[in-house]
């Protein structure tokens, strides 16, 4: 609940009579995803940094002295996470097989989990069709990479208003371009354009996934390396860019699958040139990914409308459309996930104060967490999941009505929480930091100051637990498995993500309260004597 500058405090709880500084302008975040690959909504919408994780995490490095030119530069080398270099070797190629494995039930077996053996990965890679098997075609390459360049363009030179980043480490503030609700709006329209029109089969990225999923795992793979020797190992090139920190680049080749996974610049820009640079993470943090998985939800649909179905020979599909061959569960799902994303855009300055944006380094873990990961793994764990089980999933009417009901309550209380804390910081920030007589639910709120004029809130939702806004996202992962199991196909891949996703939270709830301990130190204390529990109030 912290904002973004780091500092000791002494912390006092205050009633509504008593005041305190509060940084203006930060915004409630509109999602969370991913420090792994994934959506961010929960713990950015807090404000609170990542920690670190791992065997290696609490040590703190020594500051190097490096001469550049005639500057003296010294750099403060980062701490180790996920494990050091081992545990980074061992994520950066791990997951990636995991998610072909789940890949891998739903065109292979219909959805029913199976061993990843050879003959797996020989019919995976060779015994399908050529889009549907995980091995690279030309027209993947050319769909994945006009995507890009196309979403690049539209980030780039689409009309948008500027607005200030959070200070960085060299106290200068960032511009960003917020054009995101337009790029959205602008893809749209094509696509529907060029669906309508006949010039584009709705079910391409449906025939293509395979083939589309391992080009962007290309992609992801050689940009995190272009990060790791332009920003890591030639950090000295960018010294006088407005987005040098004392942090950047390489410190050890020894390092090089931390630094490889983790990052070594936490905003890599290009092209200053063109007077606005391209912010890389920026970019696909938000761009590609994000919209992909929208459009892989809604082709996924159009391939049940078209009865489509992977064999080994074709992606085969019926001359007519017909939908009753839709179930509602798939509609739900993809609702659900279009609203997540529009809402997203729609509060794009929230982008702005995300976890991701202002504290992780950009490496593989995020690269390829948002092109690599997120549009696959999302749509593989349920819309894939619902197109591919044998015979068609038509579900069960009260679970989709149980569900629609979990995931509108989820997202009263996601938005319930998010804009409690908001309007408290928005109220003190407009009073000079002074939020006294705001009130939570009727009553005089409470509220911890740090020495360094940091507000944490201890009324309302923020006072039952820590973590109010992780919830929610855990309930509606829940949510989204149960839609899948109104058929006698074992869940296991919609169920993967649920395990993912409640593990990614809870990794980095555990990373941000470590960070906010170093951070607070004996304020973070106290505001865990007076709000006690993590994220189950009376629980944990």
């Amino acid at each position: 609940q912290g904002s973004s500058r780091g500092g000791g405090a002494t912390a006092v709880i205050r009633g509504a009579a008593n005041g305190a500084s509060l940084r203006s302008g930060v915004a409630m975040s509109a999602r969370g995803r991913a420090d792994s690959p994934k959506p961010k909504r929960k713990a950015d919408e807090e404000g609170i940094p990542a920690t670190s994780a791992g065997s290696k995490e609490e040590e703190k490095p020594k500051e190097k002295k490096d001469v550049v030119g005639k500057k003296d530069i010294v750099r403060t080398p980062r701490p180790y996470e996920f494990g050091g270099n081992l545990g980074t070797a061992f994520w950066t190629f791990f997951i990636p097989a995991c998610v072909y494995w789940a890949y891998g039930i739903n065109v292979i077996n219909h959805g029913e989990p199976c061993l990843p053996d050879l003959e797996f990965w020989s019919k995976l890679i060779w015994g399908l069709p050529k889009g549907a098997a995980i091995r690279p075609t030309m027209e993947g390459f050319t769909l994945i990479t006009i995507w890009v360049l196309v979403q690049a363009a539209f980030q780039q030179f689409m009309p948008g208003r500027m607005e200030k980043g959070v200070k960085l480490k060299n106290g200068n503030h960032l511009d960003y371009k917020l054009n995101g609700w337009r790029s959205w709006c602008a893809t749209w329209t094509i696509v529907i354009g060029l669906v309508a029109s006949g010039l584009l089969d709705p079910t391409v990225l449906f025939r293509n996934f395979g083939s589309l999923m391992t080009w962007a795992n290309i992609y992801s793979y050689a940009v995190a390396l272009y990060l790791y020797i332009d920003f890591g190992l030639l950090w000295r090139r960018w010294v006088d860019s407005p987005e040098f920190e004392v942090d950047w680049g390489v410190f050890s080749i020894m390092d090089f699958f931390h630094d490889y996974w983790m990052g070594t610049a936490r905003n890599p820009r290009i092209f200053h040139f063109l007077g606005y640079p391209l912010d890389l993470k920026f970019f696909f943090e938000a761009r590609p990914g994000l919209i992909l998985w929208i459009l892989v939800n809604w082709s996924n649909v159009a391939a049940m409308y078209m009865g489509c179905k992977v064999t080994p020979e074709a992606v085969q599909c019926e001359a007519e459309g017909d939908y009753k061959r839709i179930p509602l569960a798939i509609l739900i799902i993809s609702l659900a996930h279009h609203y997540y994303i529009f809402d997203y855009f729609w509060n794009e300055p929230a982008i702005l104060t995300t976890t991701d944006i202002r504290h992780e380094p950009f490496g593989f873990m995020l690269m390829w967490g948002d092109f690599g990961f997120l549009p696959w793994m999302y749509t593989n764990s349920f819309t894939l999941y619902l197109a591919s089980v044998s015979p068609r999933y038509e579900g069960s009417l009260y679970l989709d009505i149980f569900c629609i009901a979990m995931w509108v309550f989820a997202m009263v209380l996601f938005r319930l929480t998010n804009i409690q804390k908001h309007k408290f910081r928005t109220f003190a920030a407009e009073r000079n930091n002074d939020p006294a007589g705001y009130k939570v639910w009727g009553k005089d709120a409470t509220w911890i100051k740090t020495k360094e004029g940091s507000l944490m809130l201890t009324s309302g939702f923020w006072g039952m637990c820590r973590h109010p806004n992780y919830m929610p996202d855990m309930i509606m992962a829940f949510v989204w498995w149960l839609n899948c199991t109104a058929h006698h196909t074992t869940p296991l891949v919609p169920f993967g993500y649920v395990i993912y996703f409640w593990s990614m939270d809870i990794h980095r709830f555990f990373r941000d309260e470590r960070r906010c301990k170093d951070k607070y130190k004996d304020d973070w204390d106290l505001y865990v004597q007076t709000v006690p529990y993590c994220l189950i109030p009376g629980v944990w």
